[in-house]
């Protein structure tokens, strides 16, 4: 089971999560992602970071809920969230 810190909300609900800096895919700055869990469909899907490099963001595959983490100082060695 996800622990707390590792949901990210879809967009309309309150909390918003922030995702430690360094948690991205090993290869090419500019292909850097995260996984998502995306509850509301029961799908995996990918959050690519923005050209700024100041957030993760991307869309549930099926339903095309918007999904947003902001990218904080430090490092994490998950590789999966879930946004529920």
């Amino acid at each position: 089971m996800a622990e707390s810190h590792d949901r990210i909300d879809i967009e309309g609900l309150e909390q918003s999560a922030k995702i430690p800096r360094g948690n991205a895919h090993a290869g090419d700055s500019d292909r850097r992602f995260i996984m998502i869990w995306f509850r509301c469909c029961h799908q995996y899907g990918r959050l690519s970071r923005n050209p700024s490099g100041s957030r993760y963001e991307g869309r549930c595959p099926r339903c095309a809920a918007k999904v947003s983490a902001g990218i904080g100082p430090g490092g994490s060695t998950r590789r999966i969230f879930e946004a529920r």
